[in-house]
């Protein structure tokens, strides 16, 4: 994972600049994942500081345009963060994210007017975030699943999909296995974000 960026702010966070380019090795640890009401926010540790992803934001915060809503945010706060997965070394697609900084978050919830009308999902998910998420980032450097614990479990599920749909009509045999996956998956999100009142 690479994270483009050229240059620091006083406070040691990237910053953008069209000329030069630096360029931030990041790892599958250095990502979170934060589930609310079935949506799903990926947040990423930069040098210590979270960063989200934009377009995961404007989701949750019911925003249309993640474009414009990254624009009116300060150069300082907006970064591109580009994702080459691969598997034993093979480079796959790379794919590329507007991040925004924990101020820049702020700001997008702030100017959410769906955020401040109660009974909205983007109300509900912004006290979320002000209750929940950000006190526990600031207290313990994390809130939610870590990606590469998420990124097992999901690969052993696909394989066992396979292995399944190839017994056909013997599923019986794969009821154990599939509810010991369940079970881990619940283990998961129940240890890394213990207030999560739906599983999926």
């Amino acid at each position: 994972m690479k994270i483009e960026k050229s240059r620091f702010n006083s406070e040691g966070a990237p910053q953008p600049v069209a000329s030069q380019k630096e360029i931030f090795q990041a790892e599958e640890s250095d990502i979170s994942v934060i589930k609310f009401e079935g949506y799903t926010v990926r947040i990423v540790n930069v040098y210590g500081e979270p960063w989200f992803v934009v377009s995961d934001v404007c989701q949750a915060l019911e925003i249309s345009n993640p474009t414009s809503a990254v624009s009116s945010l300060d150069c300082d706060e907006v970064m591109t963060l580009t994702l080459t997965e691969g598997h034993s070394g093979k480079r796959g697609g790379a794919r590329s994210w507007n991040m925004a900084a924990e101020s820049g978050f702020y700001k997008l919830i702030a100017r959410s007017r769906k955020a401040s009308t109660p009974g909205t999902f983007a109300h509900r998910f912004s006290n979320w975030v002000f209750r929940d998420v950000i006190p526990s980032i600031r207290k313990t450097g994390s809130y939610g699943v870590p990606f590469a614990f998420l990124n097992d479990h999901t690969r052993r599920k696909e394989l066992y999909k396979k292995k399944a749909s190839k017994r056909g009509k013997d599923l019986q045999s794969c009821k154990g296995e599939k509810a010991r996956l369940a079970a881990e998956e619940i283990e998961l999100w129940r240890k890394y974000q213990p207030d999560l009142l739906e599983v999926h």
